[in-house]
């Protein structure tokens, strides 16, 4: 009988995947550091994926909405005419990745979160958001300036909320690049969030 290449690949869970891997003997990338870091930055890459398949990716200001017992929900703003809003609304899979910048060796590259999740296409009247946007110096300064085009008639304006897969993958989050100089993948890490 012959195999097929269906026949020896598994569907896999990534959530009992991160789940199962084995645990060092000190948790380094924590969920409440993921959180933590995820909050204190507010640019990252979001792509997207339009009707056709043809992948696009552009930089935003975001801001993370108040934990609810560790599920989380980011918040961006932009308008509907985007190709990053028109491409939600053809599928709705994104990624994004938020680097966090070093304090000292700054010119060593970024430790980063990467995610996927889902996002979803808001009024940018939707009180959370623009709760979330009020929490931050620039989704204030971002919040002021579409608040100024909506009075001169600008009707596109809208929130995106991302709402991430349980499973967050980080590289060097709570790792010095000094750790890392004989092994770079010792960097690699994961989180995952409470299921709902």
């Amino acid at each position: 009988m012959q195999q097929t290449v269906t026949d020896v690949v598994e569907e896999s869970d990534p959530v009992a995947d991160a789940r199962q891997q084995p645990q060092p003997r000190e948790q380094r990338v924590t969920l409440e550091l993921v959180l933590t870091e995820l909050r204190r930055q507010h640019f990252a890459v979001l792509s997207t994926v339009d009707e056709r398949g043809t992948p696009h990716s552009a930089g935003v200001n975001y801001g993370v909405a108040p934990d609810e017992g560790g599920h989380i929900a980011l918040y961006v703003m932009t308008r509907r005419h985007l190709r990053k809003a028109r491409d939600i609304g053809a599928n709705a899979r994104v990624s994004m990745v938020v680097s966090v910048p070093r304090q000292f060796l700054w010119f060593l590259p970024p430790a980063t979160i990467q995610l996927q999740g889902r996002a979803e296409i808001l009024d940018w009247t939707d009180l959370k958001g623009m709760r979330v946007f009020e929490s931050f110096f620039i989704g204030r300064r971002i919040l002021d300036a579409y608040r100024a085009w909506n009075r001169r008639g600008e009707n596109r304006i809208c929130f995106l909320r991302i709402t991430p897969d349980p499973v967050i993958a980080t590289y060097m989050v709570g790792f010095s690049a000094w750790e890392l100089r004989t092994r770079m993948e010792k960097g690699a890490g994961k989180v995952v969030l409470p299921t709902r």
